[in-house]
């Protein structure tokens, strides 16, 4: 068995003549020859003899290049049903095989696991990602921009994992339906693919062709390779129905809805959904939010995931013009959830053309009406797109046109330039706003050692996102340049296998105000150590200078240096434990410290069962946060804040898990400001009081997975949020008493069926 799995496409002169009349079935009668293959991780199809071999594998984590310790092969056969891609992981049975079952999209698995990556256009534009463990977990999810990954993606593909003594294998099989693909001409397409494998055990990875998701450029460095052409159709329905018991309200809700799916070509697809719920099986991870920038959150709705990459349209940091969480949100009249009464999308391809469109509407009078279109033109070093979104908003009043031009080009191999020009044109009443933002980014990597990325933004005052995208803040201009250094070569008797250093740093002016505000600059050193642990210090200096939004519009404030030192040690898993710790030290207020720590302990009794601890406490003497117009309190805080986690996993297809978060902030008033004069902060005689904020959340959640999409939830969840002014408790009793809060108390379930 073990001769045939390791069998290469390399045949001698006699040996040929075995396989010719094999291949001359193949080529004349492709789609009869090709018979279902089996997908069990047991490459034994005759089939695996004519797939295309990739060997070449190189160590990218450490980032060395080196040639890997343990051989890898891949093998990808193009079929009518799809992709079928095999790997062989040859680890000797006195190489330590880490067996962990994750829950579905882990973004780590903590086991020895594969992936396939694949750009089915091969424009460098888009790629999907599809990853199975040695125990079977999977994940999938999308590629854009080169490197930036996104789990919230679902899709419908086979999987099959074997283990044999010396090595274990694994094979998959994408459809061709999965995505909206260009359809092309001839017998064959062009694709690009990356293959990937992690031994957990020794925190290796080895990669083919020769990238790494850690450079700038990964997605565009892709193995080009070409496949058989073949095209799919397909049509699902994916009704749903929930059942919700408030025990807070005291009622019981049901509702249902309906999610189709149409890919008549393998060049266009549509989809629709009515009365959609808003995902109450996925919990938000809890944040009080004392700042001035709004919190981003992960949306984990099917139809507002599901192929949604041709939507992304980056600026800087997380700003994008398509926020799909804004769809459904907060109602315009009271702040409550919207219901939706259903939205379309539809993707595809003309020729070079890419495509998209999208609408959705809310309920009722006050429910605001989204739309998108999208176009792309990719070439194989540039791309050039077209994103533009309208939003009405009746009760408000208020429209939203946002219009952005992306653009990509590459330089040969050192050189990138990419950006976003973006206007947004808002009426509201008889009010009429026109703003406009660029982004730029310069990226130079002359080789596998270095580095340089130049961040260029300019947002003008009066540019708006926040209807249908995100913005952290607009009326600003910012340079920040990155230099990266991947220090290898060291002993093979060292215990080092890799140094990262990053220095990063920030300038940014306020454009109304023509100030400067306060500068940035950090330096980072990662240490990977060959047996898989990784140390990391990161020291970073924000001088003396002004704050434009921490007064929300009242007034620049200028703010003395602070500093931050970030010390951190994190170890794969090792038996039945992993563990991270991390220790923050800290200036913030007007001059005095804090101190953090974060202990984070994952306990694994068996391969089926997993437990997770958080711990994070944080002091600080001199804690600054605004409190209305011009006034300022400094507190003397106490925060705690936890999270405990079970995965258990008892039977195929069974998944049981519990989640529980805590937050507690108990802060003491220490003295009040008032911006003075040169927009210093001066002491006030202003009174303020001490005050607590506790936040809690429970959920305990049973997942069935009946078939691929198709799930049984039953969920109970309860969880609020809660300030205390002048608390009388300590901080543990505050935790004590978060135990207790029911703003939400309900159990819910959920059937979501595919046809």
């Amino acid at each position: 068995m073990l001769n045939f799995l390791l069998s290469k496409k390399k045949y001698t002169a006699a040996g040929s003549f075995k396989i010719i009349p094999l291949v001359v079935v193949l080529f004349l009668f492709p789609d009869m020859a090709l018979s279902k293959l089996k997908i069990d991780g047991q490459l034994d199809e005759p089939e695996w003899k004519t797939a295309q071999v990739f060997q070449d594998f190189v160590e990218i984590d450490p980032l060395t290049f080196g040639t890997p310790r343990l051989p890898t092969e891949a093998r990808l056969l193009s079929t009518p049903e799809g992709l079928a891609v095999a790997f062989i992981c040859h680890q000797p049975s006195d190489e330590t095989r880490t067996r962990t079952i994750t829950q579905q999209d882990a973004e780590d698995f903590d086991a020895d696991a594969v992936s396939f990556m694949v750009d089915f256009d091969d424009t460098g534009a888009t790629a999907y990602e599809f990853s199975v463990s040695i125990t079977g977990s999977y994940r999938d999810g999308t590629i854009t921009n080169e490197n930036s990954f996104n789990y919230d993606w679902d899709a419908v593909w086979e999987r099959g994992v074997y283990e044999a003594s010396e090595f274990w294998s694994v094979e998959m099989l994408i459809p061709w339906s999965i995505v909206a693909m260009k359809e092309g001409s001839g017998k064959t397409r062009r694709i690009a693919v990356f293959f990937k494998r992690e031994v957990n055990a020794s925190g290796e990875a080895y990669g083919f062709p020769r990238t790494s998701s850690s450079l700038p450029r990964f997605v565009s460095d892709f193995a080009g390779i070409e496949v058989r052409r073949y095209s799919a159709q397909e049509f699902d329905v994916w009704p749903y129905v929930t059942v919700l018991s408030d025990f807070v309200e005291d009622n019981i809700t049901s509702k249902a809805g309906l999610d189709l799916f149409w890919k008549p070509s393998g060049a266009f697809q549509v989809a629709a959904t009515f009365n959609p719920d808003f995902g109450q099986v996925e919990s938000d991870d809890l944040v009080i939010n004392f700042t001035t920038t709004e919190t981003v959150y992960s949306d984990k709705r099917p139809f507002f995931t599901e192929n949604q990459s041709i939507f992304s349209s980056r600026l800087s940091k997380e700003d994008c013009l398509f926020y799909t969480r804004r769809i459904g949100a907060g109602s315009d009249k009271d702040g409550s959830p919207s219901d939706i009464d259903g939205a379309v999308k539809a993707i595809g391809s003309v020729g070079s053309l890419n495509y998209g469109m999208f609408a959705a509407q809310e309920e009722g009078d006050a429910g605001k009406e989204f739309y998108a279109g999208r176009i792309i033109y990719p070439g194989k070093t540039w791309s050039v797109g077209v994103l533009s979104t309208y939003t009405k908003r009746p009760f408000l009043d208020r429209t939203a046109l946002v219009n952005g031009i992306d653009y990509d080009i590459r330089l040969g191999q050192s050189w990138r330039y990419f950006g976003q020009l973006v206007g947004s044109m808002v009426d509201q009443d008889t009010d009429s706003r026109d703003g406009f933002g660029i982004h730029n980014s310069l990226e130079f990597t002359p080789n596998d050692r270095w580095t340089w990325v130049a961040d260029m933004t300019r947002y003008s005052a009066d540019l708006d996102l926040n209807d249908m995208g995100y913005i952290h803040r607009n009326d600003y201009e910012e340079l920040s340049p990155t230099v990266t250094y991947y220090q290898t070569g060291f002993a093979d008797n060292s215990r080092i296998a890799s140094v990262t250093w990053v220095a990063r740093g920030k300038v940014q002016r306020n454009i109304t105000e023509d100030v400067w505000l306060r500068d940035f600059f950090s330096l980072s050193r990662v240490q990977k150590m060959r047996n898989g642990d990784e140390l990391s210090l990161t020291v970073s200096d924000s001088p003396a200078g002004y704050h434009d939004t921490i007064s929300r519009g009242n007034g620049l404030v200028y703010l003395n240096g602070d500093w931050k030192i970030n010390l951190s040690y994190n170890t794969p898993k090792r038996r039945a434990w992993r563990q991270s710790i991390s220790l923050n030290v800290f200036q913030e207020g007007l001059e005095d410290w804090a101190v953090g720590f974060e202990g984070d302990m994952t306990w694994y009794p068996h391969e089926n069962l997993n437990l997770d601890f958080r711990l994070s406490p944080t002091w600080s003497r001199d804690w600054l946060i605004w409190l209305q117009d011009d006034l300022f309190a400094s507190y003397a805080r106490r925060e705690i804040s936890g999270e405990v986690t079970a995965n258990w996993f008892p039977a195929e297809s069974h998944e049981i898990r519990l989640k529980a978060q805590w937050l507690t902030i108990d802060a003491d008033a220490e003295q009040s400001y008032r911006i003075g004069p040169r927009n210093r902060l001066v002491e006030s005689e202003d009174s303020v009081g001490d005050f607590a904020m506790i936040d809690f959340g429970f959920q305990l959640r049973y997942r069935y997975e009946i078939a691929p999409l198709s799930d049984l939830y039953v969920v109970y969840s309860r969880g609020g949020l809660d300030r205390i002014d002048n608390p009388s408790r300590s901080t543990l009793g505050l935790f004590a008493d978060s135990m207790s809060l029911r703003d939400s108390d309900q159990f819910l379930v959920k059937l979501r069926y595919r046809f």
